[in-house]
């Protein structure tokens, strides 16, 4: 796992000074400036150009900003792209989806030392969120070590993070969230 970026790291990859000399904010051309910047960074570590404009589309053309504020906000981007691009699971991807819009989640993220685990994430997540419904149609992991995935039918939640799953068969079986993910077109037709 790439590691996360701090503060510290994220105003390194300016290339001029974000405030002009005795003022604590950040003009718009500094920083479409510190953008290009951060945004070649990650494109340097691999994550794919979709993940950085998901993230980073919002941040360009803001008005001029307090430094804290923007640096807490490009951090906070940043580092939703790394997690975004490495993320193991459906719901992996889904939670740090959601804590990118969810103004509280942004709020924690952004704040110095708050960045929650990707554990932490989903957690809060699946608190709030139910991302496989009664009826959805899924693909379950089987649980023989071949990495196979089955077409199956969501029954019930029956707890934060575990669903009963209905499998081809009629046989039921029960799934936590990295043993699920929506079905795939070619999978399951209807």
């Amino acid at each position: 796992m790439t590691p996360l970026a701090s503060r510290d790291d994220i105003v390194a990859l300016a290339t001029m000074p974000l405030s002009r000399p005795g003022e604590t904010t950040v003009p718009v051309r500094m920083q479409t400036e510190h953008l290009v910047a951060v945004e070649r960074d990650l494109q340097e570590r691999g994550v794919p150009l979709d993940i950085v404009e998901k993230y980073f589309l919002g941040l360009h053309r803001c008005d001029e900003l307090p430094r804290d504020l923007w640096v807490g906000m490009v951090t906070d981007a940043y580092n939703l792209a790394v997690r975004s691009s490495e993320a193991p699971t459906y719901v992996g991807v889904a939670a740090l989806e959601w804590a990118s819009r969810d103004r509280l989640m942004r709020w924690v993220n952004a704040a110095p030392d708050g960045t929650m685990s990707d554990a932490e994430m989903i957690e809060e997540y699946l608190g709030e969120v139910n991302p496989f419904p009664d009826d959805m149609h899924v693909e379950v992991l089987e649980r023989d070590d071949t990495g196979t995935w089955s077409p199956a039918t969501i029954v019930e939640r029956t707890a934060a993070d575990e669903w009963t799953v209905e499998l081809e068969d009629g046989d039921h079986v029960w799934r936590d969230h990295t043993e699920l993910r929506p079905v795939r077109p070619s999978a399951h037709p209807e």
